[in-house]
């Protein structure tokens, strides 16, 4: 069976489920409502795919998709694919819950798996009327087109002993974030 066949199968029967929240970059953290997609194969995940290459469903499918330490691990050419990807998937006024390590703090580089960096300015890119998304967004082929409805740093669990040593510098906070689909 093709690869083609095998995405067309997946997708019959996840569209079976009735399931309408995306968790993309799933892992072992399995969430029952919704369809789990990694692209190494793992009891409870439901479709193995390289999501650089697509998101193998039709347009406005889901209502929200979750990334939870995952867009760090995408490649940095497809970045952009990744959010117009997302975008295309959700139905409008979908949600995208992301948490992903902030650069520069350590978090973001000590891992050698972590090959894109965010900070809360790299999501202005995305944000609608945005004057980053209205300049370079049809330049960059930015399709995608939110509205930001939270951002949130938190300091990651050793951010306070790093302050206490006065090592300010090693930085280490988290983002949380949620766009909401403009379409």
């Amino acid at each position: 069976m093709s690869t083609f066949e095998e995405k067309a199968n997946s997708e019959v029967t996840l569209s079976k489920t009735n399931k309408n929240k995306l968790h993309l970059g799933c892992g072992r953290k399995i969430l029952e409502e919704y369809v789990n997609i990694d692209i190494f194969p793992a009891p409870g995940v439901d479709l193995v795919c390289d999501i650089n290459e697509g998101i193998p469903f039709e347009d406005n499918s889901f209502s929200e998709a979750l990334a939870v330490d995952f867009i760090e691990h995408i490649q940095p050419t497809k970045a952009i694919n990744l959010m117009n990807e997302v975008y295309r998937v959700l139905k409008p006024g979908g949600i995208f819950r992301i948490h992903v390590p902030e650069a520069p703090g350590i978090t973001a580089y000590q891992d050698p798996t972590h090959t894109c960096f965010w900070n809360e300015e790299s999501f202005s890119y995305y944000i609608h009327q945005h004057y980053r998304r209205e300049k370079y967004g049809i330049y960059y082929g930015i399709i995608a087109k939110f509205k930001l409805i939270s951002l949130k740093r938190k300091r990651h669990m050793w951010q306070k002993f790093f302050n206490n040593l006065n090592w300010n510098y090693l930085t280490n906070y988290l983002l949380d974030i949620e766009l909401e689909a403009i379409k």
